[in-house]
């Protein structure tokens, strides 16, 4: 697994808590979800408020947290789904990236800390 990675899920951790977006032709969905890390390159999101009722398999996804200066914003497709009380997802990782806001004067941007990206690529013949 990526160094980069790693250091981004160890914030994801910390942060724990983001909003899920889900954006396709028809629909633009956001929820607030709790999320875990796994061993490999996936998450688990927990949506705490009203459940989606269709369902999300294979759809793209985003989600973003953030804790004071630091900004995670993670896209990546969704591979499992269980249904109980609160559905709970497990989205596979395509690009995270770990931005840090500066500020210097009345001037503020996001600058860079780590990012991850895990496309699967065809391999020309």
């Amino acid at each position: 697994m990526s160094n980069k990675l790693q250091h981004i899920q160890q914030k994801i951790d910390a942060i724990q808590f983001g909003l899920l977006r889900l954006r396709d032709d028809d629909h633009s969905n956001t929820w607030q979800v709790k999320t875990t890390t796994n061993e490999d390159n996936s998450l688990n999101c927990i949506i705490t408020d009203d459940a989606p009722r269709r369902r999300l398999v294979n759809k793209n996804v985003n989600l973003i947290q953030k804790y004071r200066d630091d900004y995670l914003y993670i896209t990546g497709t969704v591979d499992e789904e269980v249904n109980r009380k609160s559905k709970i997802l497990s989205i596979r990782i395509l690009k995270a990236c770990w931005f840090v806001r500066k500020t210097k004067g009345g001037v503020s941007w996001l600058q860079e800390k780590y990012i991850y990206e895990n496309y699967d690529m065809p391999v020309a013949s």
